[in-house]
């Protein structure tokens, strides 16, 4: 541990977020399994040889989950799964640690000080002591890894950040630029929305009927095909085995007399087992890993979990058999497979029917949703108000003076009369509806206070909304220059961002990347 820190502090709130974080990853993606082999494994991803923990991709997908459900209603880990969170969250990982490398052949730098600071403002409010017993609990118990191993991976971090920091020092924007921007900024606009969500009908809608899938097969034969092909790993399982082991660790680069001294345990172990000795008490009491616990348990595992020598030797083992000596960076292991899952693939004739089942199911929640939707817009385009839609099933704002409905009391995918509330022209994401140039284009080119409502439903990201503008609002030129500075501020951001962006593209490019095949598989 970094010896800058010392005294008391208590921050219980870090240890419940973190737990709670954790949770949901284990919801999402449920067990990893591979066990935890010298506190590194399993590992999400190898990056020129160096490795990113299972750790360190566990809490920054459950942080990222949490936030996304903090904005978006409804996000959970199924919308995670098909929208591939998990991906994302990898491969910013990787440009980190890509980021990190080239920072070091570049002689940069990060110092204890400043990884110990990084470590005082991440885990304790400002002005707290520090305390060493609690940041040991949340490493080791939430992060799942040693201490030295979590302060390797800040410095990277803080490394990559660097890096980040000095590609950017380059970038100018001109005045003409602040001008436009500022232009597209405060162009905004407001709508009216009705959104409806064909996943309310999820559990309303009765259960299709074997002549409705048949039907449905019969007339979407290519459409099911696609999906077949489009989520291809769900239907495919990589060889995994269930395997314990006994650890005797020794540091690669220790003494020739240590490692012959470790050498000498795990021989002696092998001996044991080998004439007959139980492998899991044999393991309890010798073996130098926290799986020891557990008789040497690692749990299912499959290809890319565990660092290359251990997975070699474990994949070569058929049930019940022990293996060698087995020497990896952690020291010297010995192996007993107790279950061999081969590798299984299910063909699209296997699944074509369940497929059409589940497509056939989807659609009939989209007619009802697009029926009522057409309900809504008939009586918006006679003259109605969305306030005034007849539709009991539609959510409405309660009234000037009523209390809020009671979350836990209203279905969150219920059809929902709502606001976006301003959003520029230059906006990405439409509040309340998502990322949709359509939507954009309808707002600032198409729609007026004199001819208000959008007389079609759309279709965003598999919902359907009816709009409406409420209200415009043009740029006051006499504003430009009290905001130029937070516009230049932007606009350089998002410059540095390109041009790291592209700088990563570069490293990736031609750098030896290999991904966790049980991560490649679970959006589908």
């Amino acid at each position: 541990m970094l010896s800058v820190f010392r005294s008391n502090a208590n921050n219980w709130l870090m240890v419940i977020v973190l737990a709670a974080i954790t949770f949901v990853f284990v919801f999402t993606f449920g067990s990893w399994g591979g066990g935890n082999v010298s506190g590194d494994l399993p590992i999400a991803a190898t990056v020129n040889g160096e490795i990113v923990p299972m750790s360190q991709f566990r809490v920054q997908y459950a942080q990222d989950f949490r936030t996304q459900t903090m904005f978006r209603p409804g996000f959970n880990a199924e919308k995670a799964r098909e929208e591939g969170l998990d991906q994302q969250v990898l491969d910013r990982l990787i440009s980190n640690e890509l980021l990190a490398q080239a920072a070091g052949r570049r002689g940069l730098v990060v110092t204890d000080d400043e990884v110990a600071d990084a470590i005082q403002a991440r885990f304790f409010e400002k002005g707290k002591p520090f305390d060493n017993e609690e940041y040991k609990r949340l490493v080791n118990g939430i992060y799942n890894t040693t201490e030295a191993r979590f302060e390797e991976s800040l410095r990277k971090e803080l490394l990559a950040t660097r890096l980040k920091s000095i590609l950017g020092d380059s970038q100018h924007v001109s005045e003409s630029e602040l001008k436009e921007s500022f232009e597209q900024k405060n162009n905004r606009a407001d709508l009216e929305i009705l959104k409806i969500d064909p996943l309310f009908w999820k559990s309303k809608v009765k259960e299709p009927s074997a002549d409705d899938v048949a039907a449905f097969q019969a007339a979407h034969k290519v459409e099911i095909e696609k999906f077949y092909n489009e989520h291809i790993n769900r239907y495919r399982q990589s060889k995994k085995v269930n395997a314990r082991h006994i650890l005797i660790k020794v540091a690669e680069k220790a003494s020739d007399d240590d490692k012959k001294k470790a050498r000498a345990k795990i021989e002696g172990a092998l001996k044991r087992v080998k004439a007959g000795e139980d492998f899991a008490k044999v393991a309890e009491e010798l073996s130098e890993d926290s799986s020891a616990k557990q008789g040497g348990s690692l749990g299912l595992f499959g290809e890319g979990a565990m660092v290359k020598p251990f997975e070699e030797a474990a994949f070569a083992l058929k049930k019940g058999e022990i293996s060698g000596v087995v020497e990896s960076k952690f020291g010297y292991h010995v192996i007993k497979v107790e279950e061999v899952q081969d590798a299984t693939k299910k063909e699209f004739s296997e699944v074509e029917n369940e497929i059409a089942k589940q497509l056939t199911k989807e659609n009939l929640h989209k007619e009802e949703a697009r029926k009522l939707a057409n309900e809504a817009l008939a009586e918006l385009k006679a003259g109605k108000a969305m306030t005034e839609l007849s539709n009991p099933l539609i959510q409405k704002p309660p009234a000037d003076g009523a209390p809020p409905a009671k979350t836990d009391e209203v279905d969150p995918y219920a059809p929902r009369v709502d606001n976006t509330g301003f959003f520029a022209k230059n906006a990405r994401v439409v509040p309340r509806i998502g990322v949709s140039p359509e939507v954009v284009d309808l707002a600032f080119n198409k729609l007026s206070l004199e001819k208000p409502l959008h007389e079609e439903v759309l279709e965003v990201n598999g919902r359907f909304f009816i709009v409406r503008l409420r209200n415009r609002e043009q740029p006051d030129a006499a504003k430009f220059a009290a905001e130029r500075d937070s516009l230049e501020q932007a606009a350089l951001a998002g410059r540095k961002a390109s041009l790291v962006e592209e700088f990563t593209k570069g490293l990736r490019d031609k750098a030896k990347i290999e991904k966790n095949p049980k991560l490649l598989t679970s959006n589908g």
